[in-house]
């Protein structure tokens, strides 16, 4: 018996219901949420009253072991005994006579609706309450809701990305906007990553014009001051963004260039704000001081950490030399 559970035995007084409830949900993950079990055999507890007459100064009156790993509760409120029972004090009275004199047939009766009522009240405030929901995450009623807005709603969809989908949830009110804005993925980026994030707009890029869509002497599409461009492309300064990462030492520097773990995450993330809308690059920074000279053989990659006799920086000094699209993939 563990040490808990004999101080739930010996000294019941200290808990209230609904927080021991929660304790016994989460201490049976194989069996049915409290309240939803379809059989005695699925029963994390059984719950009961036993009766008084005087008000309660406690939720729980006792708490049993059973001999089968689970606990026999009993409560002195929502039953049929006590100043706030459904029966009349004069048969509660009675009945807690019959009692003390050990005939428990009437006690018996009542805990058969007494157990089941109670369960059914604890489900419903449950229920009610994301925090209680998340005792077993697997069975979250609330994740589904928050993470359906949030395209992972269904059990099919769950699991299929390095960043968990329980770390989704706190950000669905800033992700799941119709306008898309470089302050709310910057605020989604900066709340999963744990890093400083600067995201710069409006970066020149090239957008180049497909065959079909060229100009053509004698065609469509060569009218002259309207609808004829000179080039097989043209300059764009809304298509293109750059995403500034201020880490703090050379192992998470490098755990943000492609093939890193923290790349992985982030790119996902980009993807599921922005999709292929925009083309992101991103250019991780790191202090200065913790630039380290290449040496052929043991350390240093070529155009990721390759600083050939990096000359001495103050200490508040940052360099982000590479710059990398976020699709860039590693071979």
């Amino acid at each position: 018996m563990t040490n808990r559970r004999r101080a739930l035995i010996d000294d019941p007084t200290q808990f209230g219901f609904l927080s021991l409830m929660r304790e016994v949900e989460r201490a049976n993950p194989a069996l049915p949420r409290i309240g939803r079990n379809r059989t005695l055999r699925e029963e994390a507890v059984r719950l009961g009253q036993e009766p008084f007459q005087a008000f309660p100064a406690q939720n729980v009156s006792q708490v049993q072991d059973r001999g089968d790993g689970k606990l026999r509760v009993r409560s002195n409120f929502l039953g049929y005994f006590g100043p706030q029972g459904a029966l009349p004090l004069n048969i509660t009275a009675e009945v807690q006579q019959w009692y003390m004199y050990g005939d428990d047939a009437f006690i018996r009766l009542t805990d058969i609706f007494t157990n089941r009522f109670q369960q059914l009240f604890f489900r419903a405030w449950s229920d009610a309450r994301g925090i209680t929901q998340f005792d077993r995450p697997d069975d979250d009623r609330f994740q589904t809701y928050v993470g359906a807005a949030l395209g992972h709603g269904s059990p099919a969809l769950r699991h299929r990305g390095r960043v968990s989908e329980t770390a989704w949830l706190p950000l669905a009110g800033v992700a799941m906007g119709r306008v898309k804005s470089a302050v709310r993925l910057r605020q989604v980026l900066q709340s999963l990553c744990r890093v400083e994030i600067t995201i710069e707009e409006n970066i020149p890029s090239w957008l180049v014009f497909e065959p079909g869509d060229l100009t053509q002497m004698g065609r469509s599409g060569a009218t002259l001051g309207m609808d004829c461009r000179l080039g097989a492309r043209v300059q764009s300064v809304n298509d293109k963004i750059r995403i500034a990462v201020r880490t703090e030492s050379l192992a998470e520097y490098q755990s943000f260039l492609p093939g890193g773990p923290n790349f992985a995450k982030l790119t996902e993330m980009i993807f599921w704000y922005l999709g292929h809308e925009v083309e992101v690059e991103i250019s991780p920074a790191l202090p200065a001081t913790e630039v380290r000279g290449m040496a052929l053989g043991k350390s240093g990659a070529l155009g990721w950490t390759g600083w050939i006799a990096p000359t001495p920086a103050k200490p508040d000094t940052y360099r982000s030399d590479a710059v990398f699209s976020s699709e860039h993939r590693t071979g």
